[in-house]
């Protein structure tokens, strides 16, 4: 079998440098349908400690075997990220790198308090690499810790004699990612060098205060004048290192196309950035467009920008000092929240049901996405749109969650008014993972005792039959033609999402129906219906639907006993048929009043017919309401806290179109055979 591989290149959770980074969305993203052995190749200096923990624990759950190969640094967050691995292997020249996290800023006004609760912060999440580090090594969480207090740089040979990896490689390991590498003491001097002179960047503080998780409380460079920063440079060489960009990977060779490429791609970042800050904080995009062409950097930017919003009274008082994105955060929420109810209004044809949407309706599928990019110029041809909606699905703009909230609202709405026939003799059970789950029957529970005279309760047990059910997960895959999209027919995108919606609920009824005539019980291996000798729930030979035979069936489900002898006088309340018994089955408990007592008919008004094209010929059914205890014979259920189909996008807008994958995770299982009667019918 080939191996998949994946590379985790670059800074963990995001960009400080325009360099390569990675999140862990970005991984599910990868990860996501893959089967088979796993290899996972690692060249980071680190990033943010939370996403490297979410990153880790994916590959943890990754079903086969994962092989991790470091192929430059691993430090920080991605030398937890490489503990995930089955095995571990490091090539020559590589080092992985194992500190305590740490801020040098605290949230708030920097008291005792804020201190005190930055320190309990910074402790949890040591304590749970610590964990991870010392399951990986065989060492106890102390030792792990002593570790990570003395930032410890290890080669191969280090790292394999303390247990964090088990294979070295005679392969030369790639230059080291680009990093920040003087924030560690530790760091192998050349990287350090490595880190100096490209420009401006982010301060050493700022990073090392988002790497723990806690919030840039402020502005590293100031639009000051030039020669005062000059001056304030020169007299502090530490504050220099603030204000330097930082390259762990100057090229090795002066290549000027390499160099370009890189500093085209610094330049579209800083200007796309200055762009949604100043979108976000309503001052006039000529405003931006100066800063732009001044060469102003982003963070000089965002004070600019700062002040010329409070500058125009726009202004809420408690929320000064914050950033742009912070201080408009709730309409931030609120225009997008309104854009996704505007994409599915405008699919379904309805009228839109909340406020915030009624401001979007005008707006076509491309003019949304224009707007979360900033495009301010016309849209006037097919280039026009091709160019808007590829920038706006391959780039960090809102667009893409905005659409697939919007398609996930379109499913859910067509799926939940489904009625799959199934729900109504089966129970609905809750799975927390895909394990196979054992099921208490009430037979299961042992019988009240008496108390005796001196207030003994005698302990029974339950009874050893358990039955099982056991959740799978199904998906597909749907395309988006680019002419669907650029045409911005949203009729055709909510036919297709509206069907899909129906079929999920088709799915789930065709699955359970089919291992229904097959299913068998956990406990003893023998099918749910059998003859008098063994479960007296299936009649002899097939009957029409009569009164005489409703009765036999009725009197076989009250006959049935526990597992403990207990009576459970379970009355049936479900009479289930297939299309060839549909019209005998509702003639017959159609309440009529009779002229003569003799013509009765004792099954009018308590049984309720149900009728599934999933049962073929004359068989039909008995069930008791499955909500009473000891009468349920079948269970199904979903995944805890996704129990309804999803979309995700799965391929970003290109020359195919747009390409999305249905996942749905559904359960179901036999439990018991008492509450329930089969006729092969006549």
């Amino acid at each position: 079998m080939s191996k998949n591989e994946i590379c985790l290149y670059g800074s963990v959770g995001m960009s400080w440098w325009g360099e390569d980074y990675f999140t862990a969305k970005m991984v599910r993203d990868m990860l996501a349908g893959m089967t088979g052995p796993l290899t996972v190749r690692i060249n980071s200096g680190g990033g943010i400690a939370t996403e490297g923990q979410a990153i880790y624990t994916m590959l943890v759950d990754y079903p086969d075997d994962v092989d991790v190969v470091i192929e430059g640094a691993a430090m920080s967050a991605a030398s937890l990220i490489a503990m995930a691995g089955d095995t571990i292997t490091m090539r020559l020249g590589s080092f992985l790198l194992i500190h305590d996290p740490a801020s040098p800023w605290t949230e708030g006004r920097g008291t005792e308090e804020d201190h005190l609760r930055l320190a309990k912060q910074l402790n949890t999440t040591a304590s749970g690499y610590a964990a991870i580090y010392a399951r990986r090594s065989g060492k106890d969480k102390e030792q792990a810790r002593a570790i990570m207090r003395d930032e410890t740089l290890m080669d191969a040979e280090t790292a394999i004699a303390e247990g964090f990896a088990t294979d070295t490689d005679d392969e030369p390991a790639d230059v080291a990612a680009r990093f920040d590498y003087r924030m560690y003491a530790h760091a192998p001097q050349a990287w350090r060098d490595a880190s100096e002179g490209l420009g401006k960047t982010p301060g050493k503080e700022a990073i090392m205060a988002m790497i723990a998780g806690t919030p840039r409380k402020k502005q590293e460079t100031k639009m000051a004048d030039k020669t005062a920063q000059k001056a304030k440079a020169d007299a502090s060489a530490e504050t220099e290192d603030d204000v330097k960009v930082l390259d762990a990977q100057p090229p090795a060779s002066p290549e000027a196309e390499a160099v370009a490429k890189a500093a085209t791609a610094a330049e579209r970042s800083r200007v796309t950035r200055i762009r949604n800050a100043a979108m976000m904080a309503r001052v006039p995009d000529d405003f931006a467009t100066d800063l732009i062409a001044r060469g102003v950097s982003e963070a000089a930017a965002v004070d600019a920008i700062t002040a010329k919003w409070k500058e125009m009274g726009d202004v809420d008082q408690t929320m000064q000092g914050r950033e742009p994105a912070r201080i408009m955060r709730d309409e931030r929420e609120t225009r997008l929240a309104g854009m996704g109810l505007a994409l599915s209004a405008q699919m379904s044809g309805k009228a839109p049901t909340d406020d915030k949407a009624r401001a979007f309706m005008g707006m076509s599928l491309v003019e949304m996405a224009a707007d979360c990019i900033g495009h301010k110029g016309p849209i006037r041809t097919a280039g026009d749109k091709i160019n808007i909606m590829m920038n706006a699905t391959h780039s960090r703009s809102d667009f893409t969650g905005i659409f697939e909230n919007a398609l996930n609202k379109q499913l859910l709405d067509r799926y939940e008014v489904q009625a799959p026939t199934y729900r109504e003799f089966s129970r609905k059970r809750t799975f927390n993972d895909f394990r196979v789950h054992p099921m208490v029957r009430a037979g299961d529970f042992p019988r009240l005792q008496p108390v005796g005279e001196g207030g003994e309760i005698k302990f029974g047990t339950f009874g050893e039959k358990r039955e099982t059910a056991v959740l799978s997960s199904f998906g597909i895959g749907l395309r988006f033609s680019r002419q669907m999209i650029i045409d911005d027919d949203l009729s055709a995108v909510d036919s297709v999402v509206g069907d899909y919606g129906s079929m999920v609920a088709d799915f789930e009824e065709q699955q359970f129906y089919t291992f229904m005539a097959s299913a068998t019980l956990a406990s003893d291996g023998l099918a749910v219906w059998l003859t008098a000798a063994t479960r007296a729930n299936l009649a002899a030979s097939g009957t029409a639907i009569t009164i005489a035979s409703l009765a036999a069936g009725q009197a076989a489900i009250r006959k049935q006993t526990t597992i403990d002898g207990m009576k459970t006088n379970i009355i049936p309340t479900i009479l289930l048929v297939g299309p060839d018994k549909e019209i005998e089955a509702l003639q017959l408990v159609t309440q009529i009043t009779p002229a003569l007592a003799p013509s009765v008919n004792p099954f009018a008004g308590r049984l309720r017919v149900v009728v599934s094209a999933q049962i073929t010929g004359n068989t039909w059914y008995m069930f008791a309401d499955p909500t009473r205890a000891g009468a349920a014979c079948f269970v199904y259920g979903y995944l805890n806290g996704m129990e309804q189909p999803r979309l995700r996008m799965d391929e970003p807008f290109g020359q195919q179109g747009m390409s999305v994958t249905l996942e749905h995770d559904f359960g179901y299982g036999a439990i018991d055979f008492r509450g329930t009667y089969r006729n092969p019918g006549a």
